[in-house]
């Protein structure tokens, strides 16, 4: 007798089910472990002052170009850090006690020559770069944000505070590394430099009083896991440092959230893509990740990261917002590791 049967395709979504609401569940769990971490670590997160950098130390600074290819924005420097312990050892990072922020990362330049592009008008506006060019724009304007996560020497972050001082405008960046020493030995010192350069193209006769008082004024340098530094922009924690009349924290979501070279294993990518998810805003903000495709040994990368967005967009707390990623850049020398330049969106599902 025939008769139909229905139980193969029952069980098959019975199994699709289940392995969608195992996948949830993989991801609440990551997730909880992160925001625990969070606030674990946020005793730990260090904001550092700015005055202490001395003007001295920038002049007797040894410093280089960093090539821009821009016509418009040139001549950013970057201080060459003296040797350390660290440095002697030839290592590039020792996790959990070094994260490589002494170096110049490739990465970094990348997103160096991209930001330039795009604040000088040589990226197009066409559809494919028009959320990416709105948000940098933004960034740079009066009430404008930048975030960048594991800066090192923070040369993007420097970028856009350079640029920002040069318009008169009020925005806001922050600068976060793992290591205290890297933030005052080399990030602040190169926002100094830099900002000191463009004060003294424009002939200010107190070049050095005026960059510190930008930095004051528009600055923030976080030192530690990445993760404390999250949960006190969370709880309206992290103040700029200006005058105490004129206190006010640091809203909690970003214009741009940049990162260079911080998806090399793939708890990083895990980290980087929260982040994203948590300080983007929703719609207009955008991520940009400049990353090698992969990281051989260790497990991160752009696949990685991308891996890591679409996770975190799985979980309870994502809110029904998710993580768009796409390429928007790539740089293949033939020779070498393939490195990309990735678009992030946080946007409702």
């Amino acid at each position: 007798m025939f008769k139909f049967d229905f139980t193969s395709s029952t069980v098959g979504g019975d199994h699709a089910d289940n392995s969608e609401n195992e996948k949830k569940a993989e991801a609440d769990r990551m997730i909880a472990k992160i925001e625990e971490r969070s606030i674990t670590s946020a005793q730990s997160c260090k904001l550092l002052n700015v005055s202490a950098s001395t003007s001295d130390k920038v002049k007797s600074c040894v410093h280089e170009h960093v090539e821009m290819h821009s016509s418009s924005i040139d001549g950013l420097h970057y201080i060459l850090p003296q040797q350390t312990a660290l440095s002697e050892k030839n290592t590039d990072l020792i996790p959990g006690v070094y994260e490589g922020g002494l170096k110049v990362w490739e990465c970094s330049l990348d997103l160096c020559r991209f930001l330039a592009h795009v604040m000088d008008g040589t990226i197009s506006t066409e559809a494919d770069f028009r959320h990416v060019t709105e948000a940098v724009r933004r960034s740079i304007e009066n009430g404008g944000s930048a975030f960048e996560l594991g800066c090192g020497h923070g040369l993007p972050a420097c970028l856009l505070l350079r640029e920002s001082v040069r318009r008169h405008t009020k925005s806001v960046v922050v600068f976060s590394d793992f290591n205290d020493f890297v933030l005052r030995d080399v990030t602040i010192p190169n926002a100094l430099l830099n900002v000191c350069g463009l004060y003294q193209q424009q002939g200010n006769d107190s070049v050095v009083d005026s960059s510190s008082q930008a930095l004051l004024k528009q600055s923030i340098y976080a030192g530690g896991d990445w993760m404390g530094l999250s949960h006190k922009l969370s709880n309206n924690e992290v103040l700029l440092p200006v005058p105490l009349t004129e206190n006010r924290a640091v809203d909690e979501q970003f214009d741009v959230l940049l990162a260079s070279e911080t998806t090399y294993t793939t708890e990083s990518c895990q980290d980087t893509a929260y982040l994203m998810l948590k300080h983007l805003k929703v719609d207009i903000g955008v991520g940009l990740v400049a990353t090698k495709r992969f990281y051989f040994g260790v497990g991160g990368g752009a696949d990685a990261f991308a891996q890591a967005a679409d996770k975190v967009s799985e979980s309870s707390p994502s809110h029904g917002l998710r993580l768009v990623v796409r390429t928007i850049q790539s740089y293949d020398t033939g020779n070498a590791n393939i490195r990309d330049l990735l678009e992030v969106r946080l946007v409702k599902k």
